[in-house]
């Protein structure tokens, strides 16, 4: 993910077990509560299930178990991402708000690979998810279930 300094973008910040998180706003298509979901068989267990979207099927993620924080989600909102990105909706605790680029310096971040920068908003610190490699990684986690059980 290229470094992301270019103004006029937005991000939507929300918290996950205690900590900020952050998302484009362009890679954001609805927040919404979380709706009833059907299982998907054989999944990794941080996919909670399936659910139709305006008529398309999206996976939903528990976030924080993908990311392997601790503790138990409680979950109180769906993020769904543009279908440009992916047909992925990520289970969160909460929506906490939306910052211009202008609002929130960049700062580099290391640690995981999930993480593409640390924006400073007003609220606190927030960790800028690099979906580019987390929708890569969820993505092969779901194909390895159908490459290693199909005869």
């Amino acid at each position: 993910m290229a470094f992301p300094t270019s103004s006029g973008r937005r991000f939507l910040i929300f918290a996950l077990q205690g900590s900020l998180f952050a998302l484009d706003l362009a890679q954001v298509a609805e927040v919404r509560d979380p709706a009833q979901t059907w299982p998907i068989p054989l999944a990794p267990a941080y996919y909670t299930g399936a659910l139709s979207f305006h008529g398309d099927i999206i996976a939903v993620m528990d976030l924080a178990l993908f990311l392997c924080l601790p503790g138990n989600i409680a979950p109180g909102k769906l993020i769904v991402l543009n279908k440009d990105v992916s047909s992925l909706a990520f289970l969160v605790d909460r929506i906490v708000t939306i910052v211009s680029a202008e609002e929130a310096p960049f700062a580099s971040a290391e640690g995981s690979r999930y993480i593409a920068a640390t924006l400073s908003p007003p609220d606190g610190d927030a960790l800028l998810l690099d979906l580019e490699v987390l929708v890569h990684e969820a993505e092969h986690g779901m194909r390895a279930i159908f490459t290693n059980k199909m005869p």
